[in-house]
């Protein structure tokens, strides 16, 4: 049986969205019983018991790439390698690495990172609703991507949306924007009475501060291994830009999406805009009045929940398992 190695970064400040898109397109993997997933994990390894079903090979942040991944691969027979590397880790002789793989034949993929070796790569997976690989028309063929590449599991059968007093509030693995300093403050200010908040904090993120004289009911979720129940559990969801953002709209619960990085985010939002799949905001202020005003407006978020499920009906990790098959031969 064909065996492939998943490698990424994971740490307080690069977050767990890495490592997330990878153990999707693993656990799809395991479920079809065709090809065998591994790990070569760089940094931190966060609590999470579906990583006890995969063998793990974990090197520290610091440690060389070329000189682990050799390590690993001198002990085991791999046929593909697929990396979801963070892009602003720096990392020298790429080049020569991907180059040197190559030739011992294995099957390179990279999830969102290295266009600039796409003539070198089989296959490069971007789950991205905007990117256009016009730069790289040459290797177009290459890419693969859209609202049916996104690699997010879907843990839980979804259930019709309703209206309700359930608000979960999601600031990423590591709260990158510190929203948990200030966020609590202006809920418990600004949200009606009946609203019950639950506050998910990330593995690498601060406590939140909420308000000791509380208006609201508020609930903290310490670093759930998994969002789907809570997820399914809400009636509406406000988050930050990423991976669990996605997660929140596969099961077309109204959202609120924030994102201050407007250099970064901003092609996303302007899409997700359009599509008109979710509330977009760029500031607090405008999150929290958003969020107000769609939990009193029954009409307009069942018009967010219709609109997110079906932008999310194609399953992106059965996609990229496809392709990965196509590539080693199998099924």
């Amino acid at each position: 049986m064909n065996r492939v190695l998943l490698i990424c970064f994971v740490d307080s400040k690069i977050g767990i969205g890495h490592l997330s898109r990878l153990l999707a397109i693993a656990e799809q993997l395991k479920n079809e019983n065709y090809i065998v997933p591994e790990f070569l994990i760089f940094g931190s390894l966060v609590k999470k018991s579906s990583l006890k079903n995969f063998t793990i090979h974990n090197y520290l942040l610091s440690d060389s790439l070329s000189l682990s991944l050799a390590n690993v691969l001198n002990s085991n027979n791999f046929s593909g390698l697929i990396f979801d590397l963070y892009p602003k880790l720096s990392t020298s002789n790429l080049g020569h690495l991907f180059k040197q793989l190559k030739k011992k034949n294995y099957f390179l993929i990279s999830i969102d990172s290295l266009f600039d070796y796409c003539h070198i790569f089989d296959l490069i997976w971007v789950p991205s609703i905007n990117f256009d690989p016009k730069k790289y028309q040459k290797f177009a063929k290459t890419f693969k991507t859209g609202w049916d590449s996104l690699l997010i599991e879907k843990r839980i059968s979804q259930n019709i949306w309703s209206p309700g007093k359930e608000l979960l509030v999601l600031t990423g693995g590591s709260d990158f924007y510190n929203l948990g300093k200030i966020l609590p403050n202006r809920l418990d200010l600004l949200l009606d009475m009946h609203i019950n908040v639950h506050w998910v904090k990330g593995p690498f993120s601060n406590a939140p501060n909420i308000p000791e004289k509380k208006r609201l009911n508020w609930t903290l979720h310490d670093a759930p291994e998994y969002l789907d129940d809570l997820i399914v559990q809400s009636n509406y969801v406000l988050t930050v830009f990423g991976v669990s953002f996605f997660e929140v709209l596969q099961y077309g619960i109204p959202s609120v999406v924030f994102s201050p990085n407007d250099s970064k985010d901003k092609m996303d939002l302007e899409v997700i805009k359009e599509e008109e799949v979710s509330v977009v905001c760029g500031d607090i202020e405008c999150t929290i009045n958003s969020i107000n005003k769609l939990m009193k407006n029954t009409n307009l978020a069942e018009k967010y929940s219709m609109n997110s499920s079906q932008k999310m009906s194609a399953p992106g990790t059965e996609n990229f398992s496809k392709e990965l098959s196509k590539l080693l031969g199998v099924k």
